[in-house]
């Protein structure tokens, strides 16, 4: 007879459960020990979103190399910073400039060997509508900075981590935007512009850079991160002004953003996540 409700099987020969994987025990502090001491480039680190995704990876020990046109800024980031185990420098650049970005790599790789990871966070909105007169440096500035940019810095970026087979992660920060456009209310100033065009192009770049980073064998993740309205961000600042209904929609800190940032880049070496979106609770966008 069977004992213990085993149903006549032999207790002996029953499969055993498989023990958790233990990166599913390990909370994102331990994770992220694997990124000890590597260089993370962030752009737009004079930002909100990109200054707090910067003060993350420094705390976690990344030597952060933040490209910004804005030294002030950068500097008042790293002064604020006590008792971390990372580094945080200023690279001057400005992302639509060719130039600066080669430069700007170029002094990462002779000061720190080449970058680790890079997040793309940079980006600007303009005011000007699609048929407004006379916008056509606001219409070549939005694509020069959040297209152009973005894929020059991951073009150094990926160089740098082929060069040295180095596992590195992308991290684009996008938009919900990329996703979806703002229904303007009737008779109420859109205010998308070239914005959402630029955006959805982040969304298709994301998945060509994947594409190319399989075919090159680089082992290389890359990831699209779009939040909704955030404070602080040019979003929400930029269209507040022209939109009262701005001010009063909920909105997420940057900081969820850059928690956001973290997950992403700490998953185990099988699993990319490809696609985030991020919303704060009770969004009506």
């Amino acid at each position: 007879m069977s004992a213990n409700g085993s149903n006549g099987n032999n207790d002996s020969n029953e499969a055993t459960p498989p023990a958790p994987s233990p990166s599913v025990r390990l909370d994102i502090a331990d994770r992220m020990k694997r990124w000890h001491g590597k260089v993370a480039v962030v752009t737009g680190a004079s930002g909100a979103i990109g200054g707090a995704i910067a003060i993350e990876l420094v705390k976690a020990g990344m030597i952060v190399c933040a490209l910004s046109r804005r030294r002030d800024k950068v500097e008042k980031l790293r002064v604020s910073l006590f008792d971390v185990a990372g580094t945080l420098n200023y690279v001057e650049c400005d992302i639509t400039v060719e130039d600066d970005i080669k430069y700007a790599f170029g002094w990462i790789e002779n000061t720190y060997g080449g970058v680790d990871m890079l997040v793309n966070n940079a980006g600007i909105i303009t005011k000007c509508l699609l048929t407004e007169k006379n916008n056509t440096r606001d219409l070549y500035k939005t694509m020069e900075t959040n297209i152009i940019g973005l894929s020059l810095c991951t073009r150094e970026s990926v160089k740098s981590m082929k060069a040295r087979d180095v596992k590195g992660h992308i991290i684009n920060v996008n938009s919900i935007f990329g996703h979806k456009v703002h229904q303007a209310v009737p008779g109420t100033r859109p205010l998308n512009g070239m914005y959402p065009a630029s955006k959805y192009a982040v969304t298709a770049i994301t998945e060509c850079i994947r594409q190319e980073l399989v075919y090159l064998g680089t082992g290389c993740k890359v990831t699209s991160i779009s939040p909704g309205l955030v404070e602080g961000d040019i979003l929400s600042s930029n269209t507040s002004k022209e939109n009262e209904i701005v001010n009063y929609m909920p909105k997420l800190k940057p900081e969820d953003v850059a928690e956001a940032v973290l997950y992403a880049i700490t998953t185990p070496e099988n699993v990319q996540i490809h696609e985030l979106i991020i919303k704060p609770m009770g969004e009506f966008l």
